[in-house]
């Protein structure tokens, strides 16, 4: 194999795995609750769960499972109302 064939299948080789990498990192994230299901043959968090329970009677089955969202940012702060005098 000469130089320029091997510096051109080097360059294929990693722009194959570039791509691939950017593809598989990007998991889309459903629901902005305190659990998660995560599907690993969807590719995807599913957020909507708020307790343990619930996101497990959702992810029953192989390889399913759940999880805290490491998104989850709790609820609002209170705002508290001032007594004008």
């Amino acid at each position: 194999m000469n130089s320029t064939r091997r510096a051109w299948l080097a360059l294929a080789l990693l722009v194959g795995l570039t791509v691939d990498t950017g593809i598989s990192s990007a998991q889309p994230i459903i629901g902005r609750s305190r659990w998660c299901a995560t599907l690993p043959y969807g590719g995807m968090y599913q957020c909507s769960y708020h307790s343990l329970e619930q996101c497990m009677e959702y992810a029953r089955g192989v390889s399913n499972q759940c999880s805290l969202n490491p998104w989850y940012e709790g609820p609002p702060p209170q705002r508290h109302k001032r007594n004008r005098r």
